[in-house]
């Protein structure tokens, strides 16, 4: 495999996962809105997103944390009715806090719900109460008192929270009468390339930083890896790495561990499980630490132990290698960056 060089003009196919303006001559081929990809799966969402975007009232967006919900969002409200109008993010519960005011400030807008999936029972009752009243008001008074549309957030299928009881099947059909399913990187694989390609130039540009690309074994490091925080997880890693080198190519020890949180099959039996006990403390901070996307206070609180007792137990069993950094230090690397 050669060395994958960033300085050649990209390859046709770049998948997008943000939003934010890319830099001049590093625009990728067109797509949809922020959204551009060639894998056959982001085909067949963007043709029903075309098809759909100018007409839907209610829509939900699903797809586990990093896959991009949000991006989705905004590129329906750039492609729909409501372009010339807001486009406003709020969590499904921050917007419960003040639904009425929210609902008027985006008034001929698309309002964008996140983490619906999220809201308690009694929140569900409410945005289902709230969500009724607005649309005998609609229909009352023939105009928008509020959004055009509105997109809803999930990490679950509504349906499938429905049907276990965990979601009002109600407040489920309403939302995800029209549904935009955005696959996991592990489903798009040969999209993973080119979009580390494309994160290394933003980084590149926008640091004044002299990077090539990719050397071979760094490339099938990233292609080989299920990802389980997706594009964001994604993002970050080549972000740390780009970081970390002192080279212009980005090479394996410049990349934080991946290892760890790579998806173990289960024994096929209980006979063949590890007995030993600091191997099974290792196997289980790992797995808190894949559930959780790396963020060390989160699996600490989970683990029920302080930070520092995780940090000394990372530095002791999964500690980084050569020093990478991990893309939750990245994050605290870049203060404000998402």
């Amino acid at each position: 495999m050669p060395f994958i060089d960033i300085t050649k003009p990209p390859a046709p196919g770049i998948i997008s996962g943000r939003s934010d303006p890319i830099p001049d001559g590093l625009q990728p081929p067109p797509g949809l809105g922020a959204m551009a990809g060639r894998s056959a799966v982001m085909q067949h969402l963007f043709a029903r997103m075309r098809t759909t975007a100018p007409h839907f009232r209610l829509a939900t967006v699903e797809g586990e944390p990093g896959v991009g919900k949000m991006l989705a969002a905004q590129t329906l409200h750039r492609i729909g009715r409501a372009a010339r109008a807001p486009f406003a993010p709020w969590t499904a519960a921050e917007f419960l806090e003040r639904p009425a005011e929210i609902w008027q400030a985006v008034r001929g807008g698309l309002l964008y719900l996140a983490r619906v999936d999220e809201l308690t029972a009694e929140q569900q009752a409410k945005l289902r109460d709230f969500l009724d009243r607005a649309t005998q008001e609609r229909l009352r008074t023939q105009q928008p008192s509020g959004p055009l549309q509105l997109v809803a957030g999930a990490a679950q299928p509504l349906r499938k929270a429905a049907g276990s009881g965990a979601f009002r099947s109600d407040l489920a059909d309403s939302l995800s009468a029209i549904r935009f399913v955005l696959p996991p990187l592990r489903e798009r694989r040969e999209d993973i390339p080119r979009l580390a390609e494309l994160f290394l130039r933003r980084w590149a540009a926008e640091h004044g930083k002299p990077l090539r690309g990719f050397a071979p074994e760094a490339m099938q490091r990233l292609t080989s890896h299920v990802w389980p925080g997706n594009v964001r997880e994604l993002q970050m890693a080549v972000c740390a790495a780009a970081l970390e080198t002192r080279s212009q190519w980005i090479r394996p020890i410049d990349l934080p561990r991946l290892e760890w949180r790579r998806e173990m099959p289960p024994p096929a039996d209980a006979s063949q499980e590890d007995p030993n006990l600091e191997r099974a403390i290792r196997r289980h901070v790992a797995g808190v630490l894949a559930r959780v996307h790396g963020n060390k206070l989160r699996a600490a609180r989970l683990l029920g132990i302080s930070r520092s007792t995780l940090y000394r137990m990372l530095n002791g069993s999964i500690a980084e290698e050569d020093h990478a950094l991990t893309p939750d230090e990245a994050l605290h690397a870049h203060p404000g960056r998402d």
